[in-house]
């Protein structure tokens, strides 16, 4: 152990969250405030990333009827993408839900921009795929602090 080393009670904290996290499907019309809101992305922006590229943005979207684009949209790519599944598993994949996108008060659409900085990243040379990781390294904090927040 080492003076790195959170409290007890943090720990378990950490660890009884990242357990604890879970694919949500059905979410409820309840206003998430402000303030949580706030906390939640500021996790997402602490996500470490490749050569400090922070290459992600996050779109929070509560208007309605732009929503309900969002909604056509992924219904369209998800009948499209069902077709690449054998049929049990196409079955399954098109019996998930998207009534979220529209049931919540908002949605965050994560964007990851691969040329953020341009081609001189440290890191990036070697792994390109480096930006997608670090993004998806963000996106893993939003979902544990929402899950903490009781939003998720």
């Amino acid at each position: 152990m080492t003076d790195h080393a959170f409290p007890e009670a943090w720990r378990r904290g950490l660890y009884e969250t990242i357990t604890r996290r879970r694919d949500m499907r059905a979410f409820l019309p309840d206003p998430i405030p402000d303030e949580t809101l706030a906390r939640i992305l500021l996790a997402a922006h602490h996500a470490g990333s490749v050569g400090l590229s922070q290459p992600w943005n996050f779109l929070v979207v509560e208007n309605r009827e732009i929503r309900a684009q969002v909604r056509a949209h992924i219904e369209a790519e998800r009948v499209r993408a069902a077709d690449t599944f054998e049929p049990e598993r196409r079955e399954q994949y098109l019996s998930f839900k998207l009534e979220g996108i529209l049931d919540s008060p908002l949605n965050l659409c994560v964007t990851c921009d691969q040329e953020r900085f341009g081609p001189a990243v440290i890191g990036r040379h070697t792994i390109p795929e480096t930006a997608v990781y670090s993004t998806c390294c963000a996106v893993q904090n939003l979902w544990l602090a929402a899950r903490a927040e009781g939003v998720g």
